[in-house]
């Protein structure tokens, strides 16, 4: 069974004790922007490569890791988590809820010369929501047409609730593509945006570089003359890339976080919405059966994996929504009842779904440290309940293909990518869905998750979100483990504006290098 390691207080108290010496409690802050080098090249670590450069046919969310180098958002997300101006200065909606207008920004040129207005957030919309291809169309279904009455005004027409929007437009639904670059061939590899940054290498599963665009509309904001992004999926080589000026910055996995305090680096979780979570083929035997899913949930000691493996960096939850977060809803508790480790229940329930002496599936395990340390903490945790699991470990990048479309194994866990709306969370468990072939759902939770839409704040929407999550534990084709708050990483160079926040999915809006 897991152990509860003492290094963990000793590491944390050190990290905080860098963080509050070197870095004023979060990064250096931006009052010593004077010694930063305006040619310096910022040198991030990520696990995996892009899906796609083209926003629209982006299948991944953590590509907006790279997405927002070289394109800009309509909105965007504050340190908070809240939505803020950006391509759009403001919105508003309209016509009692039936139009959502955007008022926009009239300094902005793409790359490629092409001038940024209505016309071209109209094309990018419209090619979002009806080209074949698009990864993007269903979540912009509830726009029925555009309008763009002048040069800075869009007026999007809804024909369903569209509370959900803004948010999504703060991610891959918002970045803005210049119209001219549509039908380039080579636009999922090289992109023409308005951002910070234009690309200028790209070379698959190794390095991604970018130079400062020469004429970007937001001066401020970019502080180097270029940032390169690279791929390395080993937690300790991301380290060792640390240790030896390889990068500035970088994540790790919470195991070594110890180390890299030792090490002088500066350490602090990172900002977060990850769930890692468990998914079950609900078509196939055991997991056919609510009994044995709602067994399984109960097999699993969510606060043993947060102190043994991930060293106390990280929450406990039974949602898919974390601790914090503003549609989190305590109904739902991972320590309630209903949702708690209770071996002894998990037992009853197997036993009343017909395998009173347990059951044998197959598990996927993705081939990533931390995805293959938390299945291997669970695999006795489920056997002591009579769950007997095979574990099986796959590429990760194949995971979804493997499990949803070939339908092979019977659960995985992974981990979620970062959502910029709660309805995003829990889309998966509608009909037509590809993460839910076997189409398990309920009226009860379509509903919700339709009410949810509704309204234009989220003191206005909390209460349907609320019921969607509930409604949800009802189905329990997934459910949440812990939320992932990996320790981010980085050296005494990198020079961090007022008030940053380091992210498991991080902006580099304002980040610098210090001279010398």
């Amino acid at each position: 069974m897991i152990g509860t390691p003492r290094r963990l207080l000793i590491g944390l108290v050190a990290a905080s004790a860098l963080l509050l010496t070197a870095c004023g409690g979060g990064g250096t802050a931006d009052t010593a922007a004077a010694a930063s080098d305006p040619n310096a090249i910022l040198r991030y670590a990520f696990v995996q490569n892009v899906s796609s450069f083209d926003p629209h046919r982006s299948s991944n969310a953590w590509d907006m890791v790279n997405l927002r180098l070289v394109y800009d958002q309509l909105l965007q997300e504050d340190q908070n988590g809240d939505i803020q101006p950006m391509l759009a200065t403001k919105y508003a909606f309209t016509d009692g809820g039936k139009v959502l207008q955007l008022t926009l920004r009239d300094d902005v040129t793409f790359h490629d010369g092409t001038k940024f207005d209505a016309a071209a957030v109209k094309a990018n919309l419209e090619r979002a929501k009806t080209m074949e291809t698009s990864t993007l169309r269903g979540a912009l279904r509830a726009i029925d047409s555009i309008d763009a009455p002048d040069a800075t005004t869009v007026r999007l027409n809804l024909n369903s609730p569209g509370g959900n929007l803004p948010a999504l437009f703060t991610e891959r639904y918002g970045s803005m593509i210049s119209p001219a670059a549509f039908g380039n061939p080579d636009l999922d590899q090289k992109p023409v945006g308005s951002g910070m940054f234009t690309m200028t290498e790209y070379v698959p599963g190794q390095v991604t570089r970018y130079t400062k665009a020469p004429t970007y509309w937001d001066p401020a904001a970019v502080k180097v003359a270029g940032v390169e992004v690279y791929v390395q999926t080993s937690s300790p080589t991301r380290l060792n890339m640390l240790r030896t000026g390889q990068i500035d910055m970088t994540y790790l996995d919470p195991s070594v976080q110890d180390q890299a305090v030792a090490a002088g680096l500066k350490v602090e979780p990172s900002q977060s919405t990850t769930i890692f979570r468990m998914t079950v083929n609900t078509a196939k035997a055991p997991f056919d059966k609510l009994e044995v899913r709602q067994a399984m949930e109960h097999a699993i000691d969510r606060q043993a994996i947060v102190d043994g493996i991930l060293f106390g960096i990280g929450k406990p939850t039974a949602q898919l929504i974390p601790p914090g977060h503003w549609a989190y809803d305590e109904k739902v508790a991972w320590d309630g009842p209903d949702y708690n480790y209770d071996p002894a229940k998990a037992k009853a329930l197997l036993a009343q779904a017909g395998y009173p002496d347990g059951a044998d599936f197959e598990m996927l395990v993705p081939a990533l440290d931390d995805h293959r340390a938390v299945s291997e903490a669970v695999v006795p945790m489920l056997e002591a309940v009579g769950l007997r699991p095979k574990s099986r470990v796959i590429e990760p990048a194949t995971t979804p293909s493997t499990f949803f479309s070939r339908q092979e194994g019977n659960a995985y866990i992974g981990a979620s990518a970062p959502f910029v709306d709660p309805t995003t969370q829990y889309e998966s468990n509608l009909t037509g869905q590809f993460t839910n072939p076997w189409n398990t759902t309920s009226p009860e939770f379509t509903a919700a998750w339709n009410e949810s839409l509704v309204g234009a704040t989220r003191e206005e929407r909390l209460p349907a979100v609320h019921k969607m999550i509930e409604d949800e534990k009802d189905l329990r084709r997934q459910f949440g483990i812990y939320a992932a708050q990996p320790p981010s990483v980085w050296t005494d160079k990198v020079i961090f504006p007022e008030g940053y926040k380091p992210a498991y999915a991080p902006t580099f809006r304002g980040v610098a290098i210090a001279a010398g």
